[in-house]
């Protein structure tokens, strides 16, 4: 009997120490996940706040996301007071037409409820260089040109500076051409889109906001997208390269190429792209700096 009792303590004993183990095991499981759970969280909150949750917003968009969801309107206190029409056909100060103009938002999504890149959406966009050139050329551009006596070389562009209606960020424009007798469409993009009340394109813009130089590649692409465009488009008046840099000679000379030649090559016009005997746009290069901007070809 002593002897049964003994083997039975000794079997809980060995037992006390299994669980005393197991239990060792599960409180060292349990402090590495608390600090798993520490980690973990610590990382959440520098996401949050580089991503925006921490602006107490319902939502975090992305920066091109929220660019393609934005439209600027071209808009005026008044129309009976200075407008862009009015300064394009009289003298009227510049400061009088800036002073009555509106650039309205329009967004896909509740602005008010959304951060960009951890701030508001208001911050985040004027912020952007794309905000900032569509400010440029709907407060300065005409005037420039006016003020400089350029409105006769530059004609087609200042012309069409009135008829902005609103300016599509990362937007978009169909073309259809024939090609060998076969009809091809295509979608082509840019980061700026300036369109007309009925919706046809007026302006085409594309930014490099990087240090880094416009390449001689990046001008290819915006002249062969824009004469896709300007061929379909009777309004279409002029395409733009903005940079925040410099433009490489590669780019500059594939801008002069496409402005050396073609049907009206002895005309007065300055920079511009010639489509057919009466068609065309002008390829203007801007440089972006501290949010100046300066037309640097044509030179005004």
């Amino acid at each position: 009997m002593v002897e049964e009792l003994e083997a039975e303590l000794a079997d809980s004993e060995a037992e006390v120490d299994r669980l005393e183990d197991e239990l060792a095991a599960v409180r060292e499981e349990r402090d590495d996940l608390e600090a798993e759970v520490e980690r973990l969280n610590a990382e959440l909150d520098r996401l949050e706040s580089e991503f925006g949750a921490a602006t107490d917003r319902e939502e975090r968009l992305g920066s091109r996301e929220a660019l393609e969801g934005t439209d600027i309107f071209v808009r005026y206190r008044s129309k009976g007071d200075p407008t862009l029409s009015t300064a394009h056909d009289s003298g009227v100060r510049q400061e009088e037409v800036v002073g009555n103009l509106l650039l309205e938002k329009h967004t896909q999504f509740d602005a008010d409820a959304v951060s960009v890149g951890g701030g508001t959406y208001g911050e985040f966009l004027e912020a952007r260089v794309e905000y900032q050139f569509v400010e440029w050329v709907a407060q300065e551009l005409l005037f420039e040109i006016r003020d400089t006596g350029h409105t006769d070389p530059l004609q087609t562009l200042y012309d069409a500076l009135p008829r902005i209606d609103r300016a599509e960020l990362g937007g978009s424009v169909d073309s259809v051409r024939t090609e060998n007798g076969e009809e091809t469409r295509s979608t082509e993009q840019f980061d700026v889109v300036y369109r007309d009340r009925m919706g046809d394109p007026l302006l085409v813009a594309n930014i490099n906001d990087s240090r880094e130089a416009a390449t001689e590649s990046m001008m290819t692409g915006l002249v062969t997208a824009a004469e896709r465009v300007g061929r379909e488009n009777d309004g279409f008046a002029a395409a733009f390269l903005v940079t925040a840099s410099f433009f490489e000679p590669g780019a500059l000379e594939t801008a002069s190429e496409a402005t050396r030649s073609g049907f009206l090559k002895r005309s007065k016009r300055k920079s511009f792209v010639n489509l057919s005997r009466k068609r065309g746009y002008h390829l203007c290069l801007v440089e972006a700096r501290s949010e100046n901007f300066s037309l640097s070809v044509p030179e005004l």
